[in-house]
């Protein structure tokens, strides 16, 4: 279990979020599962308690004010279960679909998740880009650290409903002016960006972007297209 609890439940509040007894419990079991289970599934280098708080469980909440309410999520690359599961445990009231190509990641996810009663959140195991039932079914795609904005904009906004929203988990702006095409070709629009300060310092910045329209059907292309010849 997380011994300094109260530090947890400080940072989270500090985001103008409120959290129960039972979802800080939820955050606590899920940090032993990971813990005890990083070396079988290579989940996480962060193991120490106040930095997985900082760059797991907080880095993952500062979207959270983005997501309306009843949306159906997917999390792209979502790896050990950020953001989605810090976002299906505060938000109770969204279905959070995790997808990732490691499928022992996402066995991983959705044990612990059921084990730990984290009911609003189910797993895919692959690439999305390979999966044209996902398309314009989501009212919000997520990603955290899984590739370059133009890249990220490409695998997410097909799968958006026209007016879903994609959030990216990202350092700062700094990728935005190489993304205009991207955002064009999709069909998309940036709708703002929000800077934020983890517990330790580190900058961080969600970008939000909307569909506007139809994306074109031939979209998202084959990844090794995408990463060679992004938009």
């Amino acid at each position: 279990m997380i011994q300094n609890i109260k530090y947890l439940k400080t940072e989270v509040e500090k985001l103008n979020l409120s959290i129960s007894k039972a979802q800080l419990d939820k955050l606590s079991g899920y940090f032993d599962e990971v813990i005890e289970n990083n070396k079988l599934f290579n989940l996480t280098a962060i193991t120490e308690e106040n930095d997985f708080i900082d760059k797991h469980y907080i880095d993952s909440m500062i979207g959270i004010s983005e997501i309306p309410s009843g949306a159906s999520i997917l999390d792209i690359g979502a790896g050990g279960g950020f953001p989605s599961v810090p976002i299906a445990i505060m938000r109770t009231d969204v279905k959070v679909t995790s997808i990732d190509s490691t499928a022992k990641k996402m066995v991983f996810v959705k044990n612990a998740s059921d084990k730990l009663g984290i009911n609003n959140i189910d797993t895919i195991s692959g690439r999305a880009e390979e999966m044209p039932l996902l398309k314009n079914k989501f009212d919000v795609v997520t990603a955290r650290a899984v590739a370059s904005l133009p890249i990220l904009l490409e695998l997410s906004v097909p799968l958006l409903k026209v007016g879903g929203l994609f959030i990216a988990y990202k350092t700062d702006i700094s990728e935005l002016d190489s993304s205009l095409n991207a955002i064009k070709v999709l069909n998309a629009e940036y709708v703002k960006s929000k800077e934020a300060s983890l517990p330790n310092g580190d900058k961080r910045t969600i970008l939000v972007f909307r569909k506007k329209g139809p994306t074109d059907n031939k979209y998202p292309r084959q990844y090794g297209t995408i990463k060679n010849k992004p938009l």
